[in-house]
This record gives structure tokens, C-alpha cells and sequence, in this order.
């Protein structure tokens, strides 16, 4: 009977031990879990505030981008008055908007964060799957506006070679913004430009395409990058209502 209580005693504590074990085990696996999450959570909302700066940048670029497209627009108008009028009010201004109507611009919008969370295969930290949606498919446009800006871009250096070559004089590096004082002993035969029909034709293009563009702009990249905002600023207070909860 000792024997047998010895042996019970000794089972009993020994479940006791493997008990406790489990149960430690158990709670350093708990810890283990939480200590990732919240590493994990530090890591998202890094990479949201991130977003959130490319995204605002962009805005800020885009809409730098639309005045000075309402400029390019300007100087087309300006050009085909002077033509459809056969005079021209001020020749300085009407040299700088031969030389500018051509002005090819940057559409390319960077997202360096997305980038990185698509090459490092974190797309995971971001829990929402519409904001995820809305980053691909605004990538996506993004690419798609290159490939449109490309024959658009054609089209503005062919213009900017025949408004220079109305223009006697012209120094050198014309396609740059140049100052007035640039200008000085520069001529041109208003008549000669009004007689080139391509001429023409490609100033009133670039005038529409310039507003088409501009509204384009606004429609398909600057309302879904406030979208992107939104969403991104929705998934960090999500994040931080679960660090509270």
C-alpha cells in the first residue's frame, strides 16, 4: 500500500510538471504570437504613413502638373489668335509661347512604397482588401497614361521643331524655358506661319488635348489618389483601434 501511494504521489506530480510545462509552453507561444503582432502592426502602419506621403506627393505634383498645362493651353491660344487675326499684340510674348507650346511634361507618378511592399512580398500587412485593389488598379493606370503620353509626346516635339523653325535667331537650347532677354534679335514672318497648314493644325490640337488632358488628370488620377488617402488614413485607424482593443 506505501508502495502504491508512493506511486501515486509520484504520478500526480509528475502530470502536475507536465501541466505547468504545457501551460508555460502555451503562454511563451501566446507571448511569442502577440510580440509579432504587434511588430507586425508597426510595420503596417509604417509603410501606411509612407503611402500616405507618396500619395499626397503625387496630388501636389498633379496638380502643379494641370497649371502648367493651363499654361501650354494659354500659349496655343494666344498663337492661334495671333493667326486666325494676322497680328500679333506683343512679339515677346508671342516668340515665348512659340517656343513653350510644344512643352513636353512628366505624367509619371511614383508610389515607391507600394513598390517596395509588392517587391518584399508584404502586400500581407495591408488587411484591406479594397485598398489593395484601389493600389493596383491605380498603378495600372498609371502605366496606362505612359503609354498614351508617348505619341501625345511625338506630336508636341514635331510641333516645338516647326515653331522654332518659323523663328530666325533662336539660340540655342530652345526647347528650354528661356528668359525674355533671350529673345532679343529674334524674328519671324507671321504670314509664314499662318501659310503652314501643319503648323496650324498641331497649335489647335495641342489647345484641346491640353484641356482634355487636364480633365483627364483630375477624373482618373487625383480623385482615386484622395480615394487611395481615404482608405489608407481608414486602415491605419484600424490598426490602431485593434492596438487598443
Amino acid at each position: 500500500m506505501l508502495t502504491e501511494n508512493k506511486f501515486n504521489k509520484y504520478l500526480f506530480y509528475a502530470i502536475g510538471e507536465i501541466i505547468l510545462v504545457v501551460i508555460g509552453i502555451l503562454i511563451a507561444l501566446q507571448l511569442n504570437n502577440w510580440n509579432q503582432d504587434r511588430k507586425n502592426n508597426e510595420e503596417s502602419k509604417t509603410l501606411l504613413l509612407h503611402l500616405q506621403e507618396d500619395v499626397g506627393e503625387n496630388i501636389k505634383n498633379l496638380k502643379e502638373l494641370q497649371e502648367s498645362i493651363e499654361i501650354r493651353k494659354n500659349y496655343a491660344g494666344f498663337i492661334l489668335k495671333a493667326l486666325d487675326d494676322q497680328k500679333v499684340t506683343d512679339s515677346i510674348k508671342f516668340i515665348a509661347a512659340m517656343t513653350r507650346v510644344g512643352w513636353i511634361m512628366n505624367y509619371s507618378q511614383a508610389l515607391p512604397t507600394y513598390d517596395e511592399i509588392i517587391s518584399s512580398g508584404k502586400l500581407s500587412y495591408i488587411n484591406s482588401k479594397k485598398l489593395k485593389n484601389e493600389l493596383a488598379i491605380y498603378k495600372s493606370g498609371v502605366e496606362e497614361k505612359r503609354q498614351i503620353a508617348s505619341p501625345i509626346n511625338m506630336g508636341l516635339k514635331k510641333t516645338e521643331r516647326l515653331a522654332i523653325g518659323h523663328l530666325k535667331g533662336m539660340p540655342k537650347a530652345s526647347n528650354l524655358i528661356k528668359p525674355v532677354s533671350s529673345y532679343k534679335g529674334v524674328s519671324f514672318d507671321l504670314s509664314s506661319i499662318a501659310a503652314d497648314i501643319e503648323f496650324y493644325k498641331n497649335v489647335k490640337y495641342i489647345c484641346y488635348q491640353s484641356a482634355l488632358t487636364k480633365a483627364y488628370i483630375e477624373d482618373l488620377f487625383i480623385t482615386r489618389l484622395k480615394k487611395l488617402k481615404s482608405l489608407i488614413a481608414h486602415e491605419s485607424s484600424a490598426i490602431r483601434d485593434d492596438k487598443v482593443h
